[in-house]
């Protein structure tokens, strides 16, 4: 999947906007895009590359992230709360992508309070 496409991806599956407030001309190595809600502008994801590689971090539940970090490609929050935040490296893991849209759906759920 390349970025555009996981960027839209989100966006059609959520009420939600396409943000990116950590980018400036200090950061150029990696280009942060956060996903927010409409509502209330709480990030629902950020989406990055590092190193040729696609991540998406995610809000899951602590039991579910727990449990979702058994998957190869699967890992804690990158610059993100451990216990809520996942990162899922796209293109290197065994997550189905329906898999990786229930994550998007979950994330978006627990953003919108």
């Amino acid at each position: 999947m390349e970025r555009q496409e996981l960027i839209n991806l989100v966006l059609e599956l959520t009420n939600s906007y396409e943000d990116y407030p950590f980018n400036n001309n200090k950061r150029e190595k990696i280009l942060w895009t956060a996903i927010r809600q409409k509502s209330n502008k709480k990030i629902i994801c950020l989406i990055f590359e590092k190193d040729n590689v696609l991540l998406i971090d995610l809000k899951l539940s602590p039991e579910h992230g727990e449990e979702a970090r058994q998957i190869s490609g699967v890992f804690p929050g990158y610059h993100m709360n451990k216990t809520h935040w996942n990162t899922v490296s796209v293109n290197h893991t065994s997550l189905t992508q329906e898999g990786l849209i229930q994550m998007i759906k979950e994330s978006d759920k627990l953003t919108q309070k």
